[in-house]
């Protein structure tokens, strides 16, 4: 196991997920106390969908270099242009007209979305394949390093030191990270392979049974988001304190989420992936049943509640990016990561409007309760094309 390649894994992800968790966790709560209706909020979540889409154009990291390096010289550029729209961002504060808001996270989430298509690249090229689960362990790690930095540590300064003070901040911390690409060499493309384009990058939508791999990945967190959705405004809508909000979403409950990776990422190595898939599926059904009780019952109490749903989503974003590393092909890697990624969050993503619709006009309780039994629907589609393709197999 090479150590120092897994380390700059983790710092080049503590990099990525400083933004990430900002718009995401931090931005909300701090529009929500701004006096934003959900909707409001719902519409501003759009601007994360370059996240979702970044694959369309992906094939252009993977075949064009801005330097000597081709993914690394990509990563730069874009790390600039990104704390270029923070420090727009950080003037126009969180009070500002809403569509220059979209505008400055829009361009912020393009050119921090279209770097994540380059690291995904870098790191699988690093990686041995024997590697890629403890490099999904040490990526998911650095996603919950960056989570307290982007969440727990934006929330906290903002309570003290105010918006354009903290996002500038926030913008030389996630440059720091970056500065461990000068520990690895990028290694060369494969020997013999062909100048990738458009029509090469997405046959990957047409190779042997991709379908029922596709509907699972769109599937799998999708009860999840629609728990984490309710559950941050819920805070903030029983008036807690901004610090406290800071310690126990941006603080608790990436440390759970980071525990849980460190802790079930070296015992998933060695269980084959379909099994890790149906194991993490089974466990989240038994957490959300949880977290809606909480919801329900306790709802004063709900800031347990996202604990327990983050080391859900820990454990399941495990299984699923390594899942997706093992699916991609050697020549172009950043396309291939970045497509699945992108289904696995493409109806998440949509669902913030309309879950900020329904909190609005029919409260919290709808969309916990739809989460239960969405828990199944992925395993169900797994199962489904297992069954399938032993059919077939019995037929012949």
């Amino acid at each position: 196991m090479r150590w120092r390649i897994l380390a700059v894994i983790g710092c080049l992800y503590t990099a990525q997920f400083i933004p990430f968790s900002f718009a995401n966790m931090a931005l909300p709560i701090i529009l929500r106390q701004e006096g934003y209706s959900a909707a409001q909020i719902g519409f501003l979540a759009l601007a994360a969908l370059p996240y979702v889409f970044k694959f369309l154009w992906a094939p252009l990291i993977d075949r064009f270099r801005l330097g000597r390096e081709r993914y690394k010289s990509w990563i730069i550029g874009l790390s600039a242009l990104h704390i270029l729209a923070i420090v727009a961002l950080a003037f126009i504060g969180p009070d500002g007209h809403l569509t220059l808001l979209f505008v400055a996270l829009l361009t912020a989430s393009l050119a921090i979305s279209t770097q994540d298509v380059a690291v995904d690249a870098l790191a699988i090229s690093l990686m041995r394949d024997e590697e890629r689960t403890m490099g999904s362990t040490f990526q998911n790690g650095g996603l919950y390093a960056g989570a307290i930095i982007g969440g727990f540590g934006f929330l906290y300064l903002y309570g003290t030191i105010g918006w354009t003070i903290a996002l500038l901040i926030q913008a030389g911390l996630f440059a720091l990270p970056l500065l461990t690409l000068s520990l690895v060499s990028e290694p060369d493309r494969p020997d013999g392979v062909a100048e990738i384009d458009f029509l090469s990058a997405f046959r990957f939508f047409t190779q042997d049974r991709i379908i029922g791999w596709l509907a699972v990945l769109a599937t799998m967190r999708l009860p999840l988001v629609l728990t984490f959705i309710p559950i941050r405004l819920m805070m903030v809508d029983q008036e807690m304190a901004i610090e406290e909000i800071a310690i126990w979403f941006g603080l608790l409950a990436m440390c759970a989420g980071g525990g849980a990776t460190a802790i079930f990422g070296p015992l998933l190595r060695n269980l084959p992936l379909r099994k890790a898939i149906y194991l993490v599926g089974g466990l989240n059904l038994p957490i959300l049943i949880l977290v809606t009780f909480i919801a329900a019952v306790f709802p004063a109490e709900i800031r347990y509640g996202i604990i327990v749903i983050w080391v859900a989503i820990a454990i399941t974003d495990v299984v699923m990016f390594r899942a997706a590393m093992d699916r991609t092909r050697p020549e172009i890697p950043g396309f291939d990561f970045s497509a699945q990624i992108a289904i696995y969050l493409l109806l998440a993503s949509f669902l913030e409007p309309l879950v900020g619709h329904i909190i609005d006009t029919r409260g919290y309780l709808p969309s916990f309760f739809a989460a239960i039994p969405l828990t199944l629907l992925p395993l169900l589609v797994l199962y489904g094309s297992t069954a399938t393709r032993r059919t077939r197999l019995t037929s012949h």
